[in-house]
């Protein structure tokens, strides 16, 4: 039997909308540095159209695990994280999930992020550069990769 090509996917601006909730909680908190530091940021993040569709989809041609990077100024994001998952993707998802701050440190074939400082560059397979014009959304990761 073959084996299916690794795929890591990001969850902040790939998954689920981390700019419109950041926009959101500075207003609410405009003292706060780091709005993402504030309990249930990540728990509340809004899912990216098509993104828990294309998961499913992908998930039956690919090894699929979310690769996230973490907040380090809000070490609930870890918690908060795995829960978003779940709720939004299942448990057999939260269980294939790492939360690292390099992401060059992981082996794999295809990487979705729409990142490119945290490893993401130097990462050994290859990156589909998430909302930008190659990838602008979901519709064009399943086009390339379906």
């Amino acid at each position: 039997m073959k084996s299916l090509k690794r795929l890591y996917v990001d969850m902040d601006g790939v998954l689920c909308d981390f700019l419109k909730s950041y926009n959101h909680y500075r207003e609410l908190y405009s003292s706060q540095p780091y709005p993402q530091s504030q309990y249930g940021f990540f728990l509340n993040l809004e899912p990216i159209d098509g993104a828990i569709d294309a998961m499913c989809i992908l998930a039956d041609k690919y090894d699929v695990w979310i690769l996230t990077r973490p907040s380090v100024n809000n070490v609930m994001c870890y918690s908060e994280k795995a829960q978003w998952i779940k709720n939004h993707l299942g448990f057999d998802m939260q269980v294939k999930t790492i939360i690292c701050t390099d992401k060059s440190l992981l082996k794999g074939d295809l990487l979705i992020d729409d990142q490119t400082c945290h490893g993401q560059s130097e990462f050994e397979g290859r990156h589909l550069h998430f909302a930008t014009e190659d990838y602008p959304d979901w519709k064009s990761i399943l086009n390339e990769l379906v």
